[in-house]
């Protein structure tokens, strides 16, 4: 037997929400009935039953949004399905999120059910619905006519208060009042604010111009989706006055023309022009000047232009091929800070025939020893004149040897022929050039090769291989140099050997004197031995001992063998003993190699010039030792009293 029992469903599960359902999105410019998103929650009783337990409905709870909306009006409503949908106006820059509390309940519908509640957050995104706000109005500019192009001539601002950056962002346009194009805007958008520079493109003038511009700029967010929709646009105006500025003179009925005579006389108005200043109602003075340094014209108050000097046709300030010279006039104003403007009149000079024709190009050639054809050289010839003063011309030769023909060619050229087939020296030859009513006398010179060259059947040179003949012209400044090099290098050669000769021939006599010094002869003997009798006279200041550390000066007749110094002598001390540094002088002077090998003058401290003793040439030896007295000794003071008492009592030596 099969039983089947039936278990009826009772109400006891509540309904669960899926979480993810409870988020989402929609644009701030939505429209009322557009859906946001599908609540979904779930109940585990049975939903098929009699009373269906597991069927679950929606609808919002009592409580308000979050936040609430304006009026107490709710943004949003749910469907008994769960599907929230848009009711109200939504706005993101007053509610960016909106909070919404969801209520939901099992079993049939109007049964009390199990019921649950949850938060549902709905994001508001940014939607280009709000227009920009010009700031700061109104807009009024003064600007001068002088302002340089491309120049800020006024700036506005505007703001919008959407959120999103391309919402946010305003683009500026002049739509109006705009007449040629004159002005431009830019737009700079930072900081939350966009910035309009109106810029100059065209220059203004007050004069001839518009002196007021009425501009009509427009603001719309160009980024956004809903750009051209006029009703998050906006458009304001700017008023921009043109004030008048010093404006330089201007010159009219141009161009200016005028024509003199060359090498004339001054010439009264030969010219006229006229400049006119606009600014201020046209009351400013104009003044004239001449800008041009050529100092051949002046110019008047009234404009009017006169030549002061002869003017040359042929100067480099005139064009030698239309014969127009360009004189450069000036206007200036009287305004406070002076305007000047320039203005060029051309001025033709009527040629005169005053420059002579002449040779064009270089006036030396070199020719063969023995010419290979009798033509020499073609001439060009020029006259700096205009050519109904030029060509054609007429040449003749002024050659009394007979040597030379010149040929008439064309126009402006002549030939030179030789009619021998040799010569050996330069020739000078003197042209006479003829144009209809000038003369002139010039110089042709022809020089042969600096050596004498022969030519190949072509008439080509070849002086490389050819020795040059004295005379025939070698140039006289190399041969100069060359004697100039030759006579310094002979004066270094003699200077360096007598410099070494002298440094061979020894040690020169360096005697020191004073300005004070007496000194009588020194008789200089070769012979050994002598002694006093062998003298008649001494120089006294040889035995003059030098102060310490100074040049010694030296007395030396025989050169010193070898490369050996001579050794200094050692200063005596004030009081040292006289009989011990006469030793030790003698025995250091044997001990000299640089001594010469004859009888030497020693030098004593204690003598010579200053010494109370005077000179000692007036001493003369005695013949016997009974005649030396040298009591007198005494005398001389206590520098020589060790002498005193050596020689006194009438001992000797």
């Amino acid at each position: 037997v099969k039983l089947d029992v039936i278990v009826e469903d009772r109400n006891d599960n509540s309904p669960i929400f899926n979480v993810a359902t409870l988020q989402g999105s929609v644009r701030e410019d939505a429209s009322p009935g557009t859906p946001v998103t599908t609540v979904v929650a779930t109940d585990r009783d049975d939903p098929t039953g009699l009373d269906q337990y597991g069927f679950v409905s929606y609808k919002l709870a009592t409580s308000p949004e979050d936040p609430p909306a304006p009026g107490g009006q709710r943004r949003f409503a749910i469907s008994e399905s769960g599907v929230i949908t848009v009711v109200g106006n939504l706005d993101v820059e007053t509610a960016p999120s909106v909070k919404v509390v969801i209520q939901a309940k099992d079993g049939m519908v109007n049964s009390p059910g199990n019921q649950v509640t949850a938060t549902a957050t709905i994001q508001i995104s940014d939607a280009n619905n709000r227009a920009p706000v010009f700031e700061g109005r109104p807009y009024n500019a003064k600007q001068g006519e002088l302002l340089p192009l491309r120049s800020t001539v006024y700036s506005i601002s505007a703001s919008d208060a959407d959120i999103d950056p391309a919402n946010k962002a305003v683009t500026f346009t002049i739509t109006a009042g705009d007449t040629g194009g004159v002005f431009d805007i830019h737009s700079n958008f930072q900081g939350g604010v966009t910035q309009g520079d109106i810029t100059l493109e065209k220059p203004l003038d007050y004069e001839k111009g518009p002196k007021q511009f009425i501009l009509t700029v427009n603001a719309k967010n160009e980024l956004a989706t809903n750009s051209d929709d006029t009703l998050y646009q906006a458009s304001t105006t700017v008023i921009i006055d043109v004030l008048d500025e010093n404006e330089p003179p201007v010159f009219i009925n141009q161009p200016y023309n005028g024509a003199v005579t060359e090498n004339q006389g001054p010439e009264p108005n030969i010219a006229r022009v006229r400049a006119q200043d606009y600014d201020f109602g046209g009351n400013q003075t104009v003044t004239y000047a001449i800008v041009s340094t050529e100092g051949w014209f002046s110019i008047n108050e009234e404009g009017s232009i006169s030549s002061i000097a002869p003017v040359d046709r042929e100067h480099p300030a005139v064009n030698q091929t239309s014969s127009i010279y360009t004189l450069v006039v000036s206007s200036t104003d009287n305004y406070r800070v002076k305007a000047t403007s320039t203005a060029n009149v051309a001025i033709r000079i009527n040629d005169k025939n005053d420059n002579a024709p002449e040779p064009d190009g270089p006036w030396t050639v070199t020719i063969c020893e023995v010419p290979p054809e009798p033509r020499v050289t073609t001439i060009n010839i020029k006259d700096k004149d205009e050519p109904k003063n030029g060509p054609p011309f007429t040449v003749t030769i002024d050659d009394a040897s007979g040597l030379w023909v010149l040929e008439n060619g064309k126009e402006m050229m002549i030939t030179l022929f030789v009619s021998m087939h040799s010569w050996l020296q330069e020739e000078l030859i003197l042209f006479h050039f003829h144009s209809k009513f000038q003369f002139a006398r010039k110089s042709f010179m022809i020089n042969l090769c600096d050596v004498f060259c022969s030519c190949n059947d072509k008439g080509e040179l070849n002086c490389e291989t050819m020795v040059p003949i004295a005379g025939a012209g070698f140039p006289v400044a190399l041969l100069i140099a060359i004697i100039a090099a030759i006579l310094i290098l002979l004066i270094i050669v003699l200077a360096v050997v007598a410099y070494r000769r002298r440094q061979q021939a020894g040690l020169e006599k360096e005697i020191l004197l004073d300005d004070d010094d007496v000194r009588e002869n020194l008789q200089a003997y070769h012979d050994e031995g002598g002694g006093e009798e062998d003298n008649d006279g001494y120089d006294i200041s040889a035995l003059q001992a030098p102060p310490p550390n100074s040049v010694k000066p030296k007395v030396i007749d025989v050169r010193p063998l070898g490369g050996a110094q001579p050794e200094s002598r050692r200063p005596i001390q004030p009081d040292t003993d006289i009989g011990n540094y006469i030793g030790d002088a003698k025995q250091q002077a044997d001990n000299d190699p640089t001594a010469p090998p004859f009888d030497s003058l020693l030098v004593f401290d204690y003598e010579g010039q200053g010494s109370d003793a005077g000179s000692l040439s007036s001493i003369n030896s005695g013949t016997t030792d009974a005649s030396q007295d040298y009591d007198y000794l005494n005398n001389w003071g206590p520098r020589f009293k060790k002498l005193a008492d050596m020689y006194g009592g009438g001992e000797s030596e």
